[in-house]
């Protein structure tokens, strides 16, 4: 019987449907570690829409671009300063899982060390930077530098936990600082106290004590376990410096185009770019899902077996995202009014460009993990050069005659040669078939194999 009629008659069963559900939560391979990853990035991205609905209506496109310009610093300098060392922590582990306890004190001290500098630097830099905003953003925005460091911590602590295949703890984790964030936004607007800055904290603080607690509990367990730090130090080394471009280059990418609007155009615009721009994202959950658990699943495998895999897994994706692209192309104007309010209208254009753009980035995003997984980062860092220079010369050519549309235009082109570079290095560099675009009937008969529930385990 094919698989997917087999499966949506199993659907319709509800016993069982309990049995599935059931399998997934206590099952513990990766199939399962996707799904429930994918289902806690839906609910961050649901948390995050309702938050973002919050400060949209409230503080309006204008307190909305201030506020996030406020919280834009912090994370742009934590993921500078990453070094490449969440992924090479990860690889390590994988790789060295007998050094766990060194591998994992040595990077938590190379990011409080590197954090502390990156939030002096960081604090001294943006009076100049934000030079035509208030001093009172400029103050909020330096006090905020101060997360810098735990953002680092927090980054490698969810490597930790990805490697050691921790998913309940990790997406636990993941999930609490946006509940603490809505919590907060609550509370502020019950008092009337919600402002651009009260805005600003309530996204920047829960992470802190969440990170600070777990670091502390895996610390004192480790401690005794430390023997070759030096080893350590040399193998994340290693790795990190290579895969710091990726770092680097993929947050310049992500953040720049928000960068230029707040120096080129106004707050407002921010706003409005930024509506955009979460909205188009829901696209996205499936493939940033996917990275976490395909990651440290392929740097298990030898090269030929984790090209298989990624390749796939690229397939199926992309199907399921480009289907949800297509449906939101059309919805997407009518629920962003309806979430977010009409003065967010002139925001529909640019959304539509970015709904193709994140379909093509997270494709070239799954499709660069091979070059991970197989100790080849670098190709990664390549690309995100290519795109880098790509969209800011564009934007800074386009944005300040043509407006906020040709932001999102900026960015699909860069994107587009991104995906371009990364296939055609799957034959020069990885020796292999260039990835098919179209999924196949063995890729679906593959996908229900791994969902598929044995008896065995739903009894």
């Amino acid at each position: 019987m094919n698989p997917l009629i087999s499966l949506l008659r199993r659907g319709l069963d509800f016993q069982s449907a309990l049995s599935f559900l059931k399998g997934i939560l206590t099952r513990r391979d990766s199939t399962a570690n996707s799904i429930r990853t994918v289902t806690v990035t839906m609910l961050i991205f649901l948390l995050n829409l309702i938050t973002g609905i919050i400060t949209a209506r409230y503080l309006g496109p204008e307190g909305k671009g201030e506020s996030s310009a406020m919280l834009l610093w912090p994370t742009i300098f934590a993921n500078l300063l990453m070094l490449g060392m969440p992924s090479a922590l990860l690889y390590n582990l994988k790789k060295h899982p007998q050094e766990t306890a060194s591998l994992y004190i040595t990077a938590k001290m190379v990011c409080l060390g590197v954090g502390l500098v990156g939030a002096g630097t960081g604090a001294l830099l943006l009076p100049s930077i934000l030079n035509s905003y208030s001093s009172e953003m400029v103050l909020v925005s330096q006090w905020l530098m101060l997360t810098v460091p735990v953002l680092l911590i927090e980054y490698t602590n969810n490597a930790t936990l990805q490697a050691r295949e921790e998913f309940k703890l990790f997406n636990s984790l993941r999930l609490l600082p946006h509940l603490g964030t809505l919590v907060v936004l609550i509370l502020l607007l019950n008092f009337h106290k919600l402002d651009p800055f009260t805005g600003a904290f309530a996204y920047a603080l829960p992470t802190v004590p969440i990170t600070i607690l777990l670091t502390l509990r895996m610390v004192r367990s480790y401690l005794p376990e430390i023997k070759k730090l030096t080893f350590s130090l040399k193998s994340i080394l290693h790795y990190g410096i290579r895969s710091a471009g990726v770092d680097v280059m993929g947050t310049m990418y992500i953040y720049m185009d928000q960068v230029i609007v707040i120096l080129l155009l106004n707050p407002a615009s921010l706003g409005l770019y930024l509506v955009a721009l979460s909205l188009s994202r829901v696209v996205n959950i499936i493939h940033a899902s996917l990275v976490m658990v395909l990651f440290p699943k392929a740097s298990e495998l030898d090269t030929e077996q984790a090209i298989i895999l990624v390749k796939k897994v690229f397939r199926i994706s992309s199907f399921i995202t480009c289907t949800v692209a297509v449906v939101f192309m059309f919805i997407g104007p009518f629920v962003l009014s309806l979430l977010y309010g009409h003065q967010y209208q002139p925001a529909i254009a640019v959304f539509r460009i970015l709904l193709f753009e994140v379909v093509i980035s997270g494709g070239t995003l799954i499709l660069s993990q091979a070059f991970m997984s197989v100790g080849k980062p670098e190709i990664s860092s390549i690309q995100q050069v290519i795109g880098l220079f790509i969209s800011v010369l564009l934007m800074v050519l386009l944005v300040p005659k043509y407006g906020l549309l040709f932001t999102g235009i900026s960015l699909l082109a860069a994107t587009c040669v991104r995906f371009l570079f990364v296939i055609s290095q799957y034959k020069w560099v990885l020796k292999t078939n260039i990835p098919s675009l179209l999924i196949t009937r063995d890729d679906l008969n593959w996908l229900f194999r791994q969902i598929r529930i044995r008896e065995g385990n739903t009894k």
